[in-house]
């Protein structure tokens, strides 16, 4: 059968299930890659292992590349339904060669997708997938006869967090939002093993996500979550999105805190254990990270969105901690090279229980900045790197424009707009940011008129500043 490109995204596949990614295609995808892998480390029968989502059409979807990762010759050990970063756990703690998560992460019920990883839980994408892609369409697959087994990934996980962690935060009261992604059980268990006096909300794995998308890094998502932490009194609010690799975080106030100010105050501890060490974040991340790591005598590193390029980055400067506006986050000290939501998730409570203050005030001292709530009006794939990359042309004529990824349009004193294509999805990004609401609706006006020039680009946007 055709198999549709524009699946293959910058760094996993992903498209809508029972069209672009069905169980033929899923099958394809399990034979091109353990036919890579099998190339890669020169082994007859590698060994991979195979988790999913919580969404309805993940287990056909799973069967599906088991059953195309076995005919390629591979040995697949079953992980059921866990979140992509104990996945990857397992692929570290087992010395496996690789593994796939069916997963669509954060996007709505009717997509579904794959993350591919090789040894060391390293991220397959980019260039790779593209390589895969010519693989499957080609038909040159390795053949053989994998095994199966069904193993349990949880009790290692747990073990290991906690040896790592212990008890970092005896008697601090979290509401944790898992949006029925497949995080709830894992994650609240693990939270209440270590000490953590939990109030769950939404942790029942449900594919359909009834109560809102699993999607922390959108405002609407987190009402009920702020709701809940006042009503409960509790020290701070957790949401994790469907896969469970990304965190968002409110305060005991209510407030949400954004992932730049996560990543801050995560910086702020981390350089004082290792001075002059490089924090990693991308393009669509504020502008305090730069100024504040550099004061705080790290080495601020910007990079191109997506969690695959933080995490490249980071194995290639060295770098323990890492993190992308969208909530995820790398913290590589004395843990495995991958981005863990829980492992960020309890860095930071194990920071709120040994400050002793309330959670809002360890960000005080924080330059104070103004944001856009980050835009993603539809644009057709077709058509996204034309118009950033017109856009970009246009804006350069007036201000500087870093250009690692999309463009990000310098303003002055501070103020900054982002306008990148989209790697997950048919649509843009648009991220603004200033340090005065005056400059930033300047700088809004100024963005979304021009974007406002480009028939493709779905309207209406937003009104400024909502």
């Amino acid at each position: 059968m055709p198999i549709d490109p524009h699946i293959f995204r910058a760094y996993d596949i992903r498209g809508k299930a029972g069209t672009q990614i069905t169980e033929e295609v899923s099958e394809l995808i399990g034979r091109g890659f353990g036919t890579i892998v099998r190339e890669m480390y020169g082994a007859d029968h590698p060994s991979l292992a195979v988790g999913r989502d919580a969404r309805t059409h993940s287990p056909a979807f799973e069967d599906a590349v088991v059953r195309g990762l076995r005919d390629a010759g591979c040995n697949v050990l079953r992980i059921g339904p866990v979140p992509s970063p104990m996945n990857y756990f397992t692929v570290c703690d087992r010395g496996l060669d690789g593994s796939i998560q069916i997963t669509a992460s954060h996007n709505g019920p009717e997509d579904n997708g794959l993350k591919l990883q090789t040894r060391g839980a390293a991220a397959f994408s980019g260039d790779d997938l593209q390589r895969l892609y010519k693989k499957i369409i080609q038909g040159a697959f390795l053949t053989g006869n994998g095994t199966k087994e069904e193993t349990d990934a949880f009790a290692p996980y747990l073990a290991a967090l906690t040896r790592q962690f212990g008890n970092p935060g005896k008697g601090i009261r979290a509401v944790v939002d898992t949006g029925n992604g497949v995080a709830g059980p894992a994650y609240t268990t693990v939270l209440r093993a270590l000490g953590i006096e939990v109030t769950g909300l939404f942790t029942e794995p449900d594919g359909r996500f009834p109560n809102h998308l699993a999607d922390p890094s959108k405002q609407e998502t987190l009402a009920e979550l702020q709701k809940t932490v006042l009503s409960h009194k509790a020290d701070i609010g957790l949401a994790f999105d469907g896969d469970g690799d990304r965190v968002g975080v409110v305060d005991e106030t209510g407030a949400i805190r954004t992932a730049d100010e996560i990543l801050l105050l995560l910086a702020e501890e981390h350089l004082k254990r290792h001075p002059g060490k490089p924090v990693v974040f991308t393009v669509s991340n504020s502008g305090a990270l730069e100024t504040e790591i550099r004061r705080w005598g790290g080495e601020p590193v910007m990079c191109a969105v997506g969690h695959s390029f933080v995490e490249h980055e980071m194995l290639a400067r060295g770098s323990l901690l890492g993190g992308e506006q969208s909530g995820h986050f790398f913290c590589f000290e004395k843990y495995h090279p991958f981005d863990d939501a829980l492992v960020a998730a309890l860095h930071v409570l194990r920071i709120l229980s040994d400050r002793g203050k309330p959670f809002s005030a360890l960000f005080r001292n924080f330059p104070k900045v103004y944001q856009m709530p980050e835009l993603r009006p539809h644009c057709p794939d077709s058509a996204k790197a034309r118009i950033v990359t017109a856009a970009a042309e246009h804006f350069a004529a007036r201000y500087p424009v870093n250009s690692l990824d999309g463009a990000r349009i310098d303003f002055g004193d501070g103020a900054w707009a982002g306008i990148r294509k989209s790697n997950t999805s048919p649509r843009l990004s648009i991220c603004i940011e200033a340090r005065s609401p005056g400059k930033l609706k300047e700088v809004e006006r100024i963005v979304l008129e021009h974007l406002k020039t480009y028939p493709e680009i779905m309207l209406p946007f937003p009104p400024a500043s909502c």
